[in-house]
């Protein structure tokens, strides 16, 4: 297990206005001890605003990594009005609040959002605490954050899993391992039927890509110890999840690669698009937090983590995430009641819709 790192950290949320939500404050408890996961498992049934929660608490983090100049929904190319689909019905804007340390320094976030698209942002406090994010595509992180894409949102110290995510069963070219592919050639409301790239590939079997032709030391910039530690993690969850592990690449037409998966048992080697959806949702969601995480602790929000799982893998999944990555922050949303036994009594918390009556957190 790795040793526990400092980094950052949302301690309180407040929501005003957004979408059904009238008003709701939560406190994220930390830790009793030192071991013990930080995490915070949501529960309710549909409508009740698991979604909501966690497109509020990914805003923000945004909004302290960008800074002032922070608009997601200038740069989104969306059939869409976005803004006006986060405000209540009723209301002319939503107001977001987040607490937030790293250390023992601290920053307030707040955000105002109004039907015209028109963001606000407010800090008060230091904020130095949040790490500036490497080069990205504002309008890729609304498609995944608002799951008009099925692809994460990777962009450390936030990562948010949506509940429409999917590895795509398509081969990667070699072009794509360029750092830039996803701003270079955008991922745009797959879901909707616009425009989309010829090749859609997801980021996990690019990293696999990347971590195979560095292993090979076959591109520069492509480290050989750092692609040997990335592929024997992954082929850790290959092998508990489906027996085997990653055996080569199998060259294709047009350029393009097929990841090759070789049974331990023996037999033929088989595409990775082969395995089950639940295999290949366990694998790669708990590789890219692992993966994502290893320079910096990281708030991760995952909607529906239970997605695609058999009920034995529901209250693995938990235990795992945090084997795997302890220094992380875990904000989950899930309607499976052996992942919500997975924790502790403390670490849950039920959402009711505001109709229904207030229930404390």
């Amino acid at each position: 297990m790795t040793e526990k790192q400092s980094g950052i950290r949302l301690n309180r949320l407040t929501i005003e206005n957004y979408k059904k939500i009238d008003r709701l404050e939560i406190e994220f408890p930390r830790p009793l001890m030192t071991d013990d996961a930080d995490v915070l498992l949501f529960g309710s049934e549909n409508g009740g605003g698991k979604t909501s929660v966690l497109e509020c608490c990914a805003l923000l983090m945004l909004a302290g990594q960008i800074g002032e100049k922070f608009n997601p929904f200038r740069e989104a190319e969306s059939p869409l009005d976005i803004a006006d689909l986060l405000v209540k019905a009723g209301q002319t804007e939503a107001t977001l609040g987040g607490d937030f340390t790293n250390n023992n320094k601290s920053c307030h976030v707040m955000l105002v959002i109004d039907r015209d698209g028109i963001v606000e942002v407010y800090f008060l406090g230091d904020v130095f605490i949040f790490e500036h994010p490497r080069l990205f595509s504002m309008g890729n992180a609304v498609n995944s954050l608002f799951a008009f894409s099925g692809e994460p949102l990777l962009i450390p110290p936030l990562l948010h899993f949506n509940s429409y995510r999917k590895i795509q069963e398509s081969n990667p070219e070699l072009g794509m391992m360029a750092d830039d592919y996803h701003i270079v050639r955008p991922n745009t409301f797959p879901r909707l039927g616009a425009r989309n790239p010829s090749n859609p590939v997801s980021s996990f079997k690019l990293e696999i890509l990347r971590a195979l032709m560095g292993q090979a030391s076959l591109f520069e910039g492509l480290k050989q110890e750092v692609a040997q530690s990335v592929l024997s993690q992954l082929n850790h969850l290959i092998q508990r999840y489906c027996g085997g592990e990653i055996e080569q690449l199998k060259l294709l037409p047009d350029y393009k690669v097929d990841i090759r998966i070789k049974p331990t048992s023996g037999g033929e080697s088989f595409s990775f698009d082969g395995l089950s959806s639940g295999q290949k949702e366990m694998i790669a969601t708990l590789f890219l937090i692992w993966r994502n995480s290893q320079e910096q602790p990281c708030i991760v929000l995952i909607d529906e983590p239970e997605l695609h799982l058999n009920a034995q893998w529901h209250g693995d999944f938990v235990r795992q995430l945090y084997k795997l990555a302890p220094q992380n922050q875990y904000i989950l949303a899930t309607h499976s009641e052996a992942m919500f036994r997975s924790v502790d009594e403390r670490q849950r918390a039920i959402l009711v819709p505001d109709d229904v009556g207030d229930v404390p957190l």
